[in-house]
């Protein structure tokens, strides 16, 4: 099917190429999403050896991070973990140009942002995690017209 200039009707049968700057978002994507859905099960599956690790390191850093697990609970680190699985999976829907992925993506991500200030109690949440969001649901949102 051919579109012409009286038309407003795209032609479905040429193939529409990723641009290079979503390919990057999401390889960005898959490096971050991955490594966090890897350390965010490691903590769910090691949560009561994790204090005798850190007690063995001595800097004030390890003590406070210490805390924070703490405060956080195991199932924290489950929640955040399937959270993280469906940013990937979102994420690889986006690499194949489908729209329900940015809805995965950005769902799941708003989700992380309010997840910590729901369980843990006085935490306060860093604007570096709201930048970054922002830019990064931003950045694909401007890519949806590539998407199906």
């Amino acid at each position: 099917m051919e579109t012409n200039s009286n038309s407003q009707i795209p032609d479905l049968s040429t193939p529409v190429k990723r641009p290079t700057s979503l390919s990057l978002l999401c390889i960005l994507t898959f490096i971050g999403s991955g490594i966090s859905l890897i350390s965010s099960v490691f903590v769910f599956a090691a949560f009561d050896i994790i204090p005798l690790a850190i007690e063995e390191v001595k800097m004030p850093e390890a003590e406070q991070m210490l805390e924070l697990i703490i405060a956080a609970g195991r199932p924290f680190f489950a929640y955040m973990a399937i959270l993280y699985a469906i940013s990937l999976v979102g994420a690889i829907m986006i690499w194949k140009l489908r729209k329900t992925g940015f809805h995965l993506y950005t769902t799941s991500q708003l989700l992380m942002l309010i997840l910590p200030s729901v369980i843990i109690d006085n935490y306060q949440l860093p604007w570096t995690s709201i930048l970054l969001t922002a830019s990064f649901i931003m950045a694909y949102g401007l890519n949806l017209k590539f998407m199906k």
